[in-house]
């Protein structure tokens, strides 16, 4: 997902081989956004950062476009996204 200022806001967990199930697989996480789970947690490797939004099964779905420094800024940015996620909640086709 890409913000209006050009800036990423966040990532698939997985990839997708074609362009038709990116778009699929962004369509249900805007359908399902009530019933993600996530939060802040620490970067694999440890020195920042990220957030993380699981599906029912505890799969990763949406991961944080980078790490950040601080907590608080990560948790500001997930609170961010969460709100920009359930505005888009049943718009299909928002992928460009």
């Amino acid at each position: 997902m890409i913000a209006q200022n050009g800036r990423v806001v966040a990532v698939s967990a997985g990839s997708h081989a074609e362009y038709g199930e990116c778009l699929a697989a962004f369509d249900e996480v805007c359908a399902r956004a009530e019933e993600l789970t996530g939060g802040v947690q620490h970067t694999p490797e440890g020195n920042g950062w990220m957030w993380v939004l699981r599906d029912a099964a505890g799969r990763a779905a949406v991961v944080s476009a980078r790490a950040y420094e601080r907590h608080s800024t990560c948790r500001a940015a997930y609170d961010r996204f969460r709100a920009l996620l359930g505005e888009l909640g049943g718009v299909t086709g928002s992928c460009p």
